[in-house]
């Protein structure tokens, strides 16, 4: 019997079809009108006490309506288990917030002295759970576009420009600004500052016309963090989490795009890729936190914790955003600051599927480890490193070795300060890690030697490895078009390396991504040179639009006196130099039709 001669209750898998549907129907409209009022209860800073309350209500009662329709499709679907696989999120969401009211109303008596009173307790939970529901539905609709074959490129654009859109508007917000105690006035940050910081948080640049620490209240620090945490990873990777977390299968064009997007080449492997990432985020992260924690000491331990986690992820993020209005200047002394910010920004500027590939030959060589779940179900052969993870390794020790030598050499000729060996090897080293991508700095690049700023140039565009939180034009498409040229000059015509040979297609695409990486950041160059008139920095703008382009974020101090079309100039920089590269490889990767015919070779001159 085909499905078109099925009865309707069956096709639809529940007892009432429509019904459902208009259950569905109105969680949506109610999810949008809940988060509408959570946003104008925390976004507005002077409200009367009768709109604070009754935008409560709304935000609660959409959470009981949640829970109520989700229990009335389960009492009506015909087979609950597949309801509750389908619908496990939702489940959690629905009883987490239903278990959280329960224990604050029974168990409020019990808690600390200063806590808030039932109903503000649960208006939190509320609100949180209503965050939480609105980012899943959102991810979910990013899947299902992903999963109707849709240009992966334009995915990938669409993705980032709907988060800047989301930071910018919520950066607008009075509450995420810091405000004047003695002004009954609210004042909201303007648009092209928000837009600005929005950008820079969400292609993970770092670059600032404002100070992150003073500007921007605790509400818009911890926003300014979740833009760049979901930044750095892609929010269509935060999609497949999702998937993988609560069990759901992806559809063969989405696997294909998040293949694409994670470098990873074995399509049955995108899951088990994907759970390795976010273990390694998390783990990597806190553990950077938690060493962290002793770098402020004069700080309450609230602070210290919330000050080590947003460095720790801005780090891994290689997002560069500090909470210090000068960066981490004069702070390279710190064990914490030249050990373990250093290792947060090589392990996220790595890639994701060299962390993957190194984990499992890791557990596949030295660990008898034999549980068999998604992220532990590895293969019960040896897997080796492969040729771009060890090609990846030995171009980002080259770099950071070379950088910290060239550093220190470059800033030794003409020196005027008197400096210390250990401070400037320091500083070089730290220089040479952030340089590439991070954003971060220890020493004020103003006063660095301009044949030092024309090396720290070369080296952002280099930027970080494929598939990591990093920019630039990546390591192995660098690494590849010196050996193009040095197989060239062997009079080889194919690159070979490591026992392998390189396809030419991929040589011609790394080629193909430093032409339009110059091209850009030549551009960019042109229109801030232009803007502001100033022969006498040019050297700074072109720092500036390269550390954008590569989303480094670390400046010479001339961000903030920029003109409004260099800001513009800027933000366009910042976004292409994110999603660029990734579109530009991804385009180039589908194949074109392939001919049967070739025309009769001629040969040009070239010199």
């Amino acid at each position: 019997m085909t499905l078109s001669h099925l009865p309707s209750r069956l096709q639809y898998q529940t007892h009432h079809p429509r019904r459902s549907r208009v259950l569905r129907r109105i969680e949506i409209i109610a999810l949008i009108i809940g988060l509408v009022a959570t946003v104008i209860l925390h976004g507005l800073l002077k409200i009367t006490t009768i709109v604070h309350w009754e935008l409560g209500c709304t935000i609660v009662i959409a959470m009981v309506y949640f829970t109520l329709s989700l229990t009335i499709r389960y009492l009506w679907h015909l087979s609950r288990k597949e309801f509750v696989k389908k619908y496990l999120a939702n489940i959690f969401i629905s009883g987490l917030w239903v278990l959280s009211c329960i224990a604050i109303l029974i168990f409020h008596d019990l808690f600390p002295d200063g806590v808030s009173g039932r109903l503000e307790l649960i208006l939190g939970v509320s609100e949180f759970c209503i965050i939480l529901r609105t980012l899943y539905e959102t991810i979910i609709l990013i899947r299902r576009v992903s999963a109707r074959g849709w240009n992966p490129a334009l995915i990938v654009v669409a993705s980032f420009l709907i988060l800047i859109s989301i930071g910018t508007i919520l950066l607008m917000f009075p509450t995420a600004r810091v405000q004047d105690p003695t002004d009954n006035a609210t004042e909201a940050a303007p648009f092209l500052v928000a837009l600005f910081t929005s950008t820079s948080a969400s292609c993970v640049t770092g670059l600032i016309v404002v100070p992150t620490g003073s500007y921007w209240s605790r509400t818009g620090q911890t926003i300014i963090m979740i833009l760049f945490q979901i930044g750095g990873l892609g929010i269509l990777t935060f999609g497949a989490f999702f998937a993988a977390a609560f069990g759901r299968t992806m559809q063969i064009r989405e696997s294909v795009t998040f293949s694409e997007m994670l470098e990873s080449h074995q399509r049955g492997d995108v899951r088990r890729l994907l759970l390795a990432i976010l273990g390694i985020t998390i783990f990597t992260e806190l553990t950077g936190a938690f060493f962290l924690t002793g770098l402020w000491p004069e700080l309450p331990w609230q602070e210290r914790l919330y000050y080590s986690l947003f460095h720790s992820v801005s780090g891994y993020c290689n997002a560069g955003f500090s909470l210090m209005d000068d960066n981490l200047l004069n702070m390279g002394h710190h064990w914490q600051v030249w050990g373990v910010m250093p290792a947060l920004i090589i392990i996220g500027g790595l890639g994701f599927a060299v962390n993957y590939n190194y984990l499992i030959y890791g557990i596949t060589h030295f660990s008898n480890f034999s549980i068999r779940k998604p992220l532990f179900n590895h293969p019960t052969q040896k897997v080796r490193l492969t040729v771009s993870s060890r090609l990846v390794t030995l171009t980002t020790l080259f770099l950071l070795i070379g950088g910290t030598l060239g550093i220190y050499l470059l800033e030794s000729i003409h020196q005027q300060k008197e400096v210390s060996a250990w401070e400037q090897l320091n500083s070089a080293w730290f220089q040479s890690v952030t340089f590439r991508t991070a954003g971060f700095n220890t020493v004020d690049l103003a006063e660095y030697q301009p044949h030092t700023k024309l090396f720290a140039i070369l080296m952002m565009f280099i930027g970080a490895s494929p598939g990591s939180t990093g920019g630039g034009v990546k390591t192995v498409v660098c690494a590849l078009a010196v050996l193009s040229v040095w197989s060239l000059l062997k009079g080889r015509d194919r690159v070979e390396i490591m026992g392998r040979t390189i396809p030419n297609t991929l040589i011609n695409r790394s080629l193909t991504i430093i032409s339009l990486g110059i091209l850009v950041l030549m551009s960019s160059t042109l229109l801030v040179v232009m803007f502001e008139n100033r022969q006498d920095i040019f050297l700074d703008h072109l720092f500036e639009t390269t550390s954008a382009f590569a989303t480094v974020g670390v400046s010479t101090g001339i961000t903030a006196e920029l003109s409004p079309p260099s800001h513009w100039v800027i933000i366009l920089t910042m976004f292409i130099g994110r999603v660029g590269p990734l579109t530009a490889l991804i385009a180039l990767t589908n194949r074109g039709p392939s001919y049967r015919y070739s025309y009769p070779e001629e040969s040009v001159t070239l010199g």
